[in-house]
């Protein structure tokens, strides 16, 4: 394809062990390499034309021009082919060495799961980490693992739910199935016969009334109320993860933002400096003193393209309190998972209970049988 690209591999092998994630960098231009030998152009100009097909020209006379890539190296498309086939050469050697692990290039989202993804920290950031020292990635990513686990665990309970209530609902819709408060009240009264004490009997009681009463607040009488309970609980667990979602991808593009837009504050200095000299050899000098500094720069700059205003300064001050804002929200939003969480702990007390109490109904209704017999 005429790309030509630099390549280091970053492996354990140094004597302490070397680095704990062996990765390798791949460098990779825009500018190809033509079948003789030399650089091509990494773009060309496609002039703008009127209706007569004549040129259009600017203010100063000049043509108007867009410019155009050469090569499909920087289009989405062809990034979604190379990740896909690397993500199945990856594949093919897990499974030709019997490994289970498998690798998606497609984000959660795409692939269906019910996940937040975490964001890169970098180098610098684990360093800090590994020191101790806690940073503003750190934090998001432990949150963002816990949320994922509660995320797991909710969705577990709600399905587990959802087979009981069909279960029981499938059950009750025998002729003369006990309601719920009658097999809580079956429950209680069969470990009120089997009680040594009064205390325990008053303990039972005590029980009996709490879980009645939770259900009438709750205005929950069937089994129908509990299972628009927990789809209730699902829509809302859904509608949460979304917006989380969106806020987390909101706040990770501002951190970078504001990342760039302090590296570019950092090394502007060196490019004022470089343009103020002239002479060209001064010039080279500079820049091969200060290569490291200026690739900063450029970059910062690039990524921070679009985002200047016309004076030329960027919306810091606007950025920072949008940052805190969706961090606020995303904060009260993770808060609203508690009363979720509580109230399922409790409908599985009264799965529980109730399965407790059908199979006692199921037993003393086979011994009256066998005793007819």
């Amino acid at each position: 394809r005429g790309m030509v690209v630099d390549f280091a591999v970053h492996q354990p092998d140094k004597e302490d062990g070397g680095i704990p994630n062996p990765h390798f960098h791949v460098l990779c231009p825009i500018r190809p390499i033509r079948e003789d030998g030399k650089w091509g152009f990494k773009q060309r100009r496609v002039y703008r034309l009127d209706e007569d097909g004549n040129r259009i020209p600017d203010s100063k006379g000049k043509p108007l021009f867009d410019a155009v890539p050469t090569t499909d190296w920087g289009s989405p498309e062809t990034l979604e082919h190379w990740r896909e086939t690397w993500a199945k050469m990856c594949n093919a050697k897990f499974e030709e060495k019997g490994l289970p692990c498998r690798i998606d290039h497609r984000s959660y989202l795409r692939q269906g799961l019910d996940l937040l993804p975490t964001v890169h920290e970098g180098p610098a950031v684990r360093q800090m980490e590994a020191r101790g020292i806690a940073t503003d990635k750190g934090d998001l990513n432990r949150w963002i693992k816990a949320t994922n686990a509660l995320l797991k665990d909710l969705k577990r309970r709600i399905a587990a739910l959802f087979g009981w209530l069909n279960e029981v609902r499938e059950e009750l819709s025998k002729p003369q199935a006990p309601t719920l408060a009658d097999l809580l009240g079956a429950y209680y009264g069969a470990r009120n016969a089997g009680a040594w004490s009064n205390k325990g009997k008053v303990g039972n009681l005590q029980k009996f009334a709490g879980t009645v009463n939770y259900l009438t607040e709750q205005k929950l009488y069937t089994v129908d109320d509990l299972e628009a309970r927990v789809t209730s609980h699902s829509e809302r667990i859904e509608e949460l993860k979304a917006s989380m979602g969106g806020k987390r991808e909101r706040m990770e593009e501002l951190r970078g933002l504001l990342e760039q837009a302090e590296r570019y504050r950092e090394q502007k200095p060196i490019h004022d400096q470089l343009n103020a000299i002239h002479r060209q050899g001064q010039r080279e000098k500079f820049k091969a003193a200060h290569e490291g500094e200026l690739r900063q720069f450029y970059m910062a700059r690039r990524k921070l393209n679009g985002h200047f205003t016309s004076e030329g300064r960027l919306p810091l001050t606007k950025w920072r309190t949008e940052y805190g804002q969706l961090q606020q929200e995303y904060q009260e939003e993770y808060a609203a998972y508690k009363p979720i969480r509580e109230d399922l702990m409790k409908l599985y007390q009264v799965k529980s209970t109730v399965d407790t109490a059908r199979r006692q109904q199921e037993q003393t209704q086979h011994r009256d049988r066998d005793m007819e017999r």
